[in-house]
């Protein structure tokens, strides 16, 4: 079921305090409407009643999927590579087999979510996204700055993702074929089966796709 908490908040332009009830956890089995108040950050919307200036306000927040086993926990900036909650590890204890992921950025929590909806691995997915990314950056002359998920076409045999690039982190789609997300999964499943569904939510991100990467072709020397 979904959780909800109430906190002051001050809004930005008028600087009066108001409670606002804000979302923490949602159920996508009991509330089916969560999952596009997500993607279009509906949820993350917030509007004083003072003055009605409305904003984007990231909090904290839990998306749970049970029917596709998969969770994600959105908190802002997160740096660390792991979470253990202990109090949702016992509230799920009875469920086998559930990914759980952070993300420090709603873009990424939109992006798991398709991830995990289309079927895919999402450490399959952030690997064969750093390979396109280098391509990208050598192709453009630019820093990639993020990246994320879009879509996949079987009939073209191809995985797309959206990177933004240089200063202006000026918006670049890259396609590639299927076949570097295909060896990208048998690397995940050879090397770090299992690692996926341990105790703790996990951030598959960048940083876990090199080190994952480098650790991968060190075990080849």
């Amino acid at each position: 079921m979904s959780e909800t908490v109430t906190k002051s908040v001050i809004c930005p332009k008028c600087r009066q305090q108001s409670a606002t009830n804000i979302l923490i956890s949602a159920n996508t089995v009991e509330e089916p409407d969560i999952r596009s108040a997500v993607l279009n950050e509906e949820i993350f919307r917030w509007k004083c009643k003072k003055c009605g200036f409305s904003t984007r306000f990231q909090h904290p927040f839990l998306y749970n999927d049970i029917e596709r086993k998969f969770m994600v926990y959105f908190i802002p900036q997160v740096g660390r590579q792991k979470v253990v909650d202990q109090k949702l590890e016992a509230q799920y204890s009875d469920l086998k087999d559930i990914r759980k992921r952070i993300v420090p950025d709603i873009n990424s929590l939109k992006e798991k979510i398709v991830i995990f909806e289309s079927g895919l691995d999402d450490m399959a997915v952030e690997l064969t996204k750093l390979a396109v990314s280098e391509v990208v950056a050598k192709d453009t002359g630019y820093n990639v700055y993020s990246g994320y998920f879009t879509e996949i076409d079987e009939e073209k045999n191809t995985i797309s993702f959206q990177f933004f690039v240089g200063g202006d982190k000026r918006s670049y789609i890259q396609s590639t074929r299927l076949d570097i997300y295909r060896r990208s999964a048998g690397i995940v499943k050879k090397h770090l089966a299992g690692s996926e569904l341990q105790a703790g939510f996990l951030n598959i991100g960048r940083e876990w796709a090199r080190e994952s990467l480098d650790a991968y072709k060190n075990s080849r020397r």
